[in-house]
């Protein structure tokens, strides 16, 4: 992995990149400015109270600031959602709900015979290759198809065909998948070499 240290502060590059797209997208809304600045307050802090917490172990320190870089990243792509919803408070904290199940279903996977995301070599591979595996797998591949690959000349099109008030939702919700689909991911990564092979201890 290099050294942990510089790769931490590379990976605040990523939370700056989801601030941005959580404070534009699809509009300026200044509480969740103010949210997204807290968050990255937070972050910017929790280096020197995770080395003080782990000071013998420096490496656990910076490993597990770039984990929770990883999850407020995740969190921030929810914001574009959120704010579709401004209006309405209980789809708000559904939604809410919905991104931090994520979190604890992935260990919850992550604990059972053969987990989705990771499974063990010593385990049967024709185990994983179930409905739900396959499923879990081809969100991001569809999320891409749906959201036109990216390609910035097709999504100015359809935003000229359909306008904003359809393709800004639209959008919204592709990123809010795909943040539950990384947020899934990097929770199931982050406990098997965490907890279950104790990748921070060593």
């Amino acid at each position: 992995m290099g050294n942990p240290f510089k790769v931490m502060l590379w990976s605040y590059l990523m939370v700056l990149f989801t601030a941005v797209v959580a404070v534009f997208a699809p509009t300026y809304d200044s509480l969740y400015t103010m949210w997204t600045i807290a968050i990255f307050v937070i972050l910017l802090i929790m280096p020197i109270v995770m080395v003080i917490r782990f000071s013998s172990n420096k490496k656990k320190a910076y490993g597990l600031t770039m984990i929770y870089q990883w999850y407020a990243s995740f969190l921030l792509f929810t914001f574009p959602l959120l704010k579709v919803f401004k209006e309405e408070v209980f789809y708000q904290l559904l939604l809410v709900c919905l991104f931090l199940s994520m979190y604890f279903l992935a260990r919850l996977d992550q604990r059972t015979e053969v987990p989705i995301v990771f499974p063990d070599k010593d385990r049967d591979i024709a185990k994983v290759k179930t409905w739900i595996a396959y499923m879990y797998y081809v969100i991001p591949v569809l999320i891409t198809f749906l959201g036109v690959g990216g390609d910035h000349i097709r999504i100015r099109i359809l935003f000229e065909i359909y306008g904003d008030e359809v393709m800004m939702p639209y959008f919204s919700i592709l990123i809010y998948l795909l943040s539950c689909w990384l947020l899934f991911f990097f929770s199931s990564m982050a406990y098997k070499s965490h907890v279950l092979e104790r990748y921070l201890e060593k």
